[in-house]
């Protein structure tokens, strides 16, 4: 019976979100979280703080000893470096499995969040399956599925998943926060594509379904799936680009003017950024890494698989939820 639980992230946007789910089912929470780690999100929610860090292996002994699973959510979205890319999500994986090997050999559950970038961008106009060859296009996609690759070692001992998330959003996300600012000020920028294609699309899923969808695979018997596999956890609704914007200005009542930026100009502001935070030692959103990401003609993938095994469907569209997290930024002043 799975009673105790770790979320490495645990401070962070889905991580909370996490937290909060497990707390509504009753289990014991265990959050791994660095000294720096702000407690903002977490503090409505009882829970146990393990000092730690992925790049501390002593700390990750201590850390997994006494779990009954753990759900392996921190990990780098940005990075100034592709060696930063793989230590964070890839290394800083292998570094939580060897503990786990080391200290918890009779873990019921390692859940392990990765990305739709492992598998990467939809270009033929359909939707990913968790069949389909991987065509990555940036770092942090090889990161994640190097990622994946150390949880599978895991495989023939514990119950193990991975679980590739798309566009996710909701309240406490400074990610999608950016996009809501622009249209907030009336403005909606498309991004080009290539190849082009008449509208981007993306599939997504609202960060309360993604915490349920991540802790029913928690809680679920060993039936009808094999260790080790990954699955997409998406809601059934895929958007373009204008419905996103549309979506967020309709929800707080703005017109936006439309006006579409150049290939030429993301590659320009792209390899600036970059410059910069190599100087400054930080890495931006929009850096030269993103540009295979925010240039893909679509992020679609299908959810038949996660729906089928596990019986998870996401619950809230994508108009409620763009409106729960609209309402969120506008209430703390965010936009």
């Amino acid at each position: 019976m799975i009673q105790n639980v770790l979320v490495t992230g645990a401070s962070g946007f889905v991580g909370s979100h996490v937290v909060d789910e497990l707390h509504r089912r009753g289990l014991r929470v265990f959050a791994l979280m660095r000294r720096s780690s702000s407690s903002e999100w977490l503090q409505s929610v009882p829970h146990e703080v393990r000092q730690g860090s992925l790049s501390d292996v002593e700390s990750l002994y201590s850390a997994v000893r006494g779990m009954d699973a753990i759900i392996h959510v921190a990990g780098a979205t940005t990075a100034p470096s592709r060696e930063s890319y793989f230590d964070h999500n890839a290394w800083g994986t292998q570094r939580l499995v060897q503990a786990v090997l080391q200290q918890a050999p009779s873990l019921q559950r390692f859940i392990h969040v990765s990305s739709l970038a492992a598998s990467g961008p939809t270009l033929n106009g359909g939707v990913r399956v968790e069949s389909d060859p991987p065509h990555l296009v940036s770092a942090y996609g090889e990161s994640k599925q190097e990622g994946e690759r150390q949880v599978q070692e895991l495989a023939s001992r514990i119950p193990c998943l991975s679980v590739r998330p798309p566009l996710v959003f909701g309240p406490r996300d400074r990610g999608v926060l950016t996009i809501a600012q622009t249209a907030a000020r009336g403005w909606m920028p498309l991004l080009p594509s290539e190849p082009p294609v008449p509208s981007k699309r993306y599939s997504q899923i609202y960060v309360e379904d993604l915490a349920q969808g991540i802790v029913d695979l928690t809680m679920s018997p060993n039936l009808g799936w094999n260790s080790g596999e990954a699955f997409f956890l998406s809601a059934p609704e895929i958007v373009t680009q204008e419905q996103i914007f549309e979506t967020m200005a309709s929800a707080i009542g703005k017109k936006l003017r439309r006006i579409r930026i150049p290939a030429w100009s993301v590659r320009g502001m792209a390899h600036g950024l970059g410059v910069i935070g190599s100087l400054r030692g930080r890495s931006y959103a929009l850096n030269p890494d993103k540009l295979g990401e925010l240039l893909a003609p679509a992020w679609t993938c299908s959810p038949e698989k996660v729906k089928r095994v596990f019986g998870f469907q996401a619950a809230t569209s994508f108009a409620e939820g763009i409106g729960k997290t609209m309402n969120w930024y506008r209430e703390r002043g965010w936009i």
